[in-house]
């Protein structure tokens, strides 16, 4: 069982205990096994009608699925919860592009693998227009590169408070990106290590100009757009083009995911990297 799992196990167990259904006033979850449903069918099908108050908790482990899922729902009142084995349940013909958010636990199995690669395409293909968040019980940074480059807007590792996740969850929700604590740790580290230039999917090496890479090094330094241009002596919107080519490039959705993306490359070395 997952850490999430049994950090959750016994956590409000008995809140509702002895209540009529008709009493429970809390929060929605829309449950896909065999569990007996408590309301009028009609009252809680609306998955297809109201999707941007949806959240997919996707989990292949049946205890932990039912225990977060209750948990998130007790906490994320705004959206109904929809706990499934796998994004492939959903009918493939009922557009969940609007979905507000996709939450996949991989549990102790590294995005690498060949498993959580193809559900994460399935997700991407089943919902297009839904971020991602990643749960996994594996605290490592490069876990969360490899989520970041296959368009995850967040990664949970399983030491995280349940307080911390639901914020997390919530910033994602508004538009954010979570970045746990072990990339900050592992960044420290890379500094120390050799240079290395950023890769694309397919392990082929990523080119910037001499330019792009002196835009990269202000972005890498919190800096506006307009600073950027005053800095360089350009226009703010020649900044802004470089700054799409590089996102494109890295196939990061924004600026946090550049700089995650190129924490390990020096943007002082324009000619080395640009080669």
């Amino acid at each position: 069982m997952s850490q999430i799992a049994a950090s959750l196990l016994g956590v409000r167990t008995d809140a509702f205990a002895g209540l009529h259904p008709s009493e429970m006033r809390g929060p929605t979850v829309l449950s896909g096994g065999s569990r007996p449903k408590e309301n009028n069918a009609s009252e809680i099908d609306p998955i297809l009608v109201t999707a941007r108050s949806v959240i997919f908790y996707i989990d292949r482990q049946r205890l932990g699925r039912d225990c977060i899922s209750e948990q998130l729902a007790s906490q994320l009142s705004k959206w109904t919860i929809k706990p499934l084995a796998s994004i492939r349940e959903l009918p493939p013909d009922e557009d969940w592009s609007e979905v507000s958010l996709v939450i996949l636990n991989t549990h102790g199995v590294s995005l690498s693998t060949g498993e959580v690669a193809d559900e994460m395409k399935a997700i991407a293909e089943t919902a297009p227009g839904a971020p991602l968040i990643v749960m996994s019980d594996l605290n490592d940074a490069t876990e969360v590169h490899t989520g970041i480059q296959r368009g995850a807007r967040g990664y949970l590792p399983a030491d995280l408070p349940f307080p911390q996740v639901v914020a997390a969850i919530r910033l994602v929700c508004d538009g954010g990106t979570y970045i746990p604590a072990c990339v900050l740790a592992a960044a420290s580290a890379v500094q120390r290590a050799p240079l290395t230039r950023p890769t694309d999917e397919n392990g082929n090496p990523i080119h910037f100009s001499p330019r792009q890479l002196q835009v990269l090094e202000r972005l890498k330094q919190g800096k506006q757009n307009k600073i950027i241009a005053y800095e360089l002596g350009m226009c703010e919107s020649t900044v802004k083009v470089h700054i799409r080519v590089i996102m494109r490039k890295l196939n990061a959705r924004n600026r946090t995911q550049v700089v995650l993306l190129t924490n390990n490359v020096h943007c002082g070395l324009a000619g080395a990297c640009a080669a």
